[in-house]
């Protein structure tokens, strides 16, 4: 590994070039380039080091003190295709959250919406309005509606209206706001009819507008198709025999089961459905986000800069809400594991206990989210960084895996943090 020096407003860089003296047993590591500041030089270990671990193709980006600190990527688009480059895009899966998460908090903070209001104010056709759901239930994934029922038409997740029109008449699995289980898909569907009838768009119009082309983003819920050949398509994870059986993957054997229910009523919302042209520039709040690691980064680095907070709208109660813990549960209704979430956003969740389980082990403060397959976006307050990781190739479970775990592990303690305690990175 050579070393370039380069400067960067007040942050010196390091450029990591390991075409030409490869970290020992790294794959693809011709791919492998970028940025990272002294002290950070650990997570560009990892990263490259990710490349004997399944990796394929990604990137990954660490913003401190209102600079870029980490700015890598690497690997390939496709296994014996091109080089994953500087601007290419991913789309990664539930991070959508955060996106559609912030949109949420800034009609709160414009007075366009309230937590506590009853949703059936709102939106009186959902059934689980009726039984006095409220916005704060949505966000807290306790409202009752994480999957649907009615067997979906092919395609159903590339249509809100009809998808909507199938919340509308479903009965809650639970009474709203008496159970924690989370919400996959159905949590942008239920954002995004809220968002419309609240403002007029789409939300991923109205995030295009108040946060992507403000803050010069390339962040997409509906990706325009000039940019579809940016995207390095997906590619599903292959079950080995070692591979722990995951509670979800158990659950999902048991008809009309809430995992059976996620997994295999979607209307045929597959791997080559989502790479597919109608499947990127569809809307899904909750799962279809396109970007990449530097943009996602850039988007929760907003709340470490009072200035971009104030011009975004945000204030200290919105802060608040994405920080504290709103729900946990030992038993997710949907995960069948320990969950924590606040306002909208994940917060850390230890299940490294259970081998059937995934976890998410952030700091004490942090907030942020992951997607299906292991990329992951957060910002810790406390720990004075934000980061995000978005790759192509998905790695087993349903949050996040071995790769970007051990991406976070060298980001906190990069930070000055020193062990993980009661589930949490601690100072």
């Amino acid at each position: 590994m050579t070393a370039e020096m380069a400067a960067d407003r007040q942050t010196t860089w390091i450029t990591l070039d390991l075409r030409t003296q490869p970290a020992a047993d790294v794959v693809d590591a011709p791919f492998v380039h970028g940025y990272v500041a002294p002290g950070w030089e650990s997570v560009a270990e990892v990263f490259a080091e990710n490349f004997a671990r399944g990796e394929l193709g990604a990137s990954c980006s660490v913003t401190q003190g209102g600079h870029r600190v980490v700015d890598l990527w690497g690997g390939q688009r496709e296994p014996e295709g091109a080089p994953w480059g500087e601007q290419d895009l991913a789309v990664f899966f539930s991070c959508s959250k955060i996106l559609a998460t912030l949109v949420i908090h800034r009609l709160i903070a414009d007075g366009l919406l309230a937590l506590d209001t009853p949703l059936k104010n709102l939106w009186p056709e959902l059934k689980a309005a009726q039984s006095g759901a409220t916005l704060r239930m949505v966000l807290c994934h306790t409202i009752g509606l994480p999957a649907l029922v009615k067997k979906l038409r092919s395609g159903a997740y590339n249509n809100h209206e009809y998808i909507t029109g199938q919340l509308e008449q479903q009965e809650p699995f639970w009474e709203p706001g008496t159970r924690l289980g989370y919400h996959p898909i159905t949590y942008g569907f239920l954002l995004g009819e809220i968002v419309r009838r609240a403002t007029g768009k789409t939300l991923g119009r109205y995030f295009a507008d108040q946060f992507a082309q403000p803050l010069g983003l390339d962040l997409y819920i509906g990706l325009p198709p000039s940019l579809f050949p940016r995207v390095a398509p997906i590619r599903a994870y292959a079950l080995s025999r070692e591979d722990a059986v995951k509670h979800v993957a158990v659950g999902s054997q048991t008809i009309g089961s809430i995992q059976n229910l996620w997994l295999f009523n979607s209307g045929g919302w597959r791997t080559d459905e989502i790479n597919s042209a109608e499947g990127l520039k569809a809307e899904i709040p909750a799962a279809s986000g396109v970007g990449n690691a530097r943009s996602l980064d850039a988007l929760l680095a907003i709340f470490n800069d009072t200035v971009k907070l104030d011009r975004l709208g945000f204030n200290e109660e919105s802060i608040a809400g994405l920080e504290s813990v709103a729900s946990a549960t030992q038993k997710d209704a949907t995960l069948l594991c320990n969950s924590r979430f606040s306002l909208g956003m994940m917060k850390s969740i230890d299940n490294r206990e259970d081998p059937c389980a995934d976890s998410f082990i952030i700091g004490r403060r942090g907030f942020g989210h992951v997607g299906m397959g292991g990329s992951f976006g957060l910002c810790d307050r406390e720990a004075g960084f934000s980061a995000a990781y978005v790759m192509n190739q998905q790695g087993h479970g349903i949050l996040l895996n071995d790769r970007g775990q051990r991406l976070i592990d060298a980001m906190y303690r990069s930070a000055g943090f020193s062990r993980i305690r009661g589930g949490e990175w601690q100072p």
